[in-house]
């Protein structure tokens, strides 16, 4: 037969008899056929996958990513993740491998956006505020999250407080180190440098930066702020082999509330971000973007303080016993 007719067959286009369409899809399933999707792809634009671009997929990126994928099936697409270095990324992006693209990543520049945009190609970034018509964010208020954590530890009495800031050169990183540390200079209260480490959103470097921290002498913090869940749990794993115990002598407070916060002991008071909720509808809106129902628009997703068991009203500081 043609090939004509057998593209016609296994793709459900063209007028052909039923015996024969029924004939060349039976032959395919023997030989265990699969279409070649960039073959596919020659004559049409259309690729039926939404991307996701980043350059990690650690911690709470996992839960961002079954979020996605779920709204993904929701709409009819498939979802394609890309992790990706920088000097590959906007590589990847012409490509055009995907319809749309979810991007959550600090390596592309200005005037890569931009390109994007002259390209009319759909993109929802959930990392930087960008309105365009082909172009929307979905955003965490990473800013006032940070503020939250900074007042309700200042309303729990305490005053020395150790802060575990994330990966400083990205948007959520930047903003809820900024909303934590201007919320207490504006009550006169600010954090010192030497009570500020830099533990990028990961468990064991806090952990490690914690240890460090103890045997430099300093006085110990009441209270420690870390700028997501995994920070705070390295950091009680670490206060806890030191001797001390959370919280009755030092309260630690987490952000993002990722599943395990509630299973931790103690379980992990911490500002939910409802990154769930942010996956969801960046798919949405890409899916929107994509089909061309709607413009892009901004969107800011507010956190709310979850209270568990991890922050205690302000109290006199233990020596452990082998430190005496």
């Amino acid at each position: 037969m043609s090939i004509t007719t057998v593209s016609h067959a296994l793709s459900g286009q063209g007028v052909l008899k039923r015996e024969t369409r029924e004939r060349i899809i039976e032959l395919a399933k023997k030989m265990k056929y699969i279409p070649d999707w960039n073959g596919q792809n020659l004559k049409s634009s259309d690729t039926g996958l939404l991307g996701f671009f980043t350059s990690s997929i650690s911690g709470y990126y996992g839960v961002l990513v079954e979020s996605m994928y779920r709204e993904c099936k929701k709409h009819g697409y498939g979802m394609e993740i890309f992790i990706l270095e920088d000097e590959d990324l906007f590589r990847f992006l012409m490509g055009k491998r995907v319809d749309g693209a979810v991007i959550l990543h600090s390596g592309l520049k200005e005037e890569q956006e931009k390109y994007l945009r002259d390209m009319e190609f759909p993109v929802v970034y959930l990392d930087r505020e960008i309105k365009e018509q082909y172009a929307s964010s979905v955003l965490l208020d990473s800013y006032r999250g940070g503020r939250m954590a900074a007042e309700y530890l200042y309303s729990l009495g305490h005053r020395r407080i150790l802060e575990l800031s994330g990966v400083d050169y990205t948007y959520d990183g930047q903003m809820r180190q900024m909303g934590f540390e201007d919320w207490l200079r504006e009550k006169d209260c600010p954090v010192p440098p030497d009570y500020v480490l830099k533990c990028y959103f990961d468990r064991w470097i806090a952990y490690r930066e914690i240890k460090a921290f103890l045997n430099k002498g300093l006085p110990l913090p009441e209270a420690v702020f870390a700028a997501n869940d995994d920070s705070a749990f390295g950091c009680i794993k670490a206060l806890q082999e030191a001797g001390y115990s959370v919280p009755e002598d030092i309260s630690v407070l987490g952000c993002d509330d990722i599943e395990l916060s509630q299973w931790y002991t103690p379980a992990l008071t911490t500002i939910q971000t409802h990154i769930v909720e942010q996956g969801s509808l960046a798919i949405r809106e890409l899916a929107g973007l994509v089909r061309g129902d709607k413009e892009g628009e901004i969107h800011t997703i507010e956190g709310e303080l979850i209270q568990r068991k991890s922050c205690r009203k302000a109290g006199r500081i233990q020596i452990p016993a082998q430190s005496m």
